[in-house]
């Protein structure tokens, strides 16, 4: 019984290691904070790269996305202007603008997406979106919003 608990906790251990691994290496906490109101860049993120078309195809499926998941802070356009920005602590993004707090570079808006931003009150959306869904998002924020930088 000693034997299987502690093969069961190696696996374990090596199981999680290996998630710790992949959840670092897509959600990197190496950032330079903003000055005041400044870009809080997310560094290793800016350099992930889309591995998605921004073809009509991903671009239709972000849109649909964005518009179930994120109308209603970000509102229809994009401009921070949804129902709920009236009630929230910090104002959400206009989308639509370069002037992003946390990067503008696909990798950069796929890791706020991906893992939420909590002190702006930003949901992760992980545990809904899958990484294909994000990187359609992410596609079509480029089609109404800052180009790639």
């Amino acid at each position: 019984m000693r034997q299987s608990t502690l093969t069961l906790a190696l696996a374990s251990a090596a199981v999680f290691g290996v998630l710790a691994v992949s959840v670092a290496a897509r959600h990197p906490q190496d950032h330079q904070h903003p000055a005041a109101g400044g870009v809080h860049r997310h560094l290793d993120a800016a350099k992930l790269k889309n591995p998605v078309a921004a073809d009509v195809t991903s671009v239709t499926a972000g849109k649909e996305l964005y518009e179930k998941n994120c109308v209603s802070c970000h509102g229809a356009t994009g401009k921070g202007d949804g129902k709920m920005a009236e009630t929230m602590k910090t104002k959400p993004a206009d989308l639509t603008d370069a002037d992003w707090k946390h990067g503008s570079t696909d990798g950069e808006i796929y890791t706020v997406i991906h893992g939420g931003i909590k002190a702006a009150g930003m949901r992760a959306y992980s545990p809904k979106l899958t990484d294909r869904q994000i990187w359609d998002v992410v596609n079509y924020l480029r089609s109404i919003g800052p180009k790639k930088s």
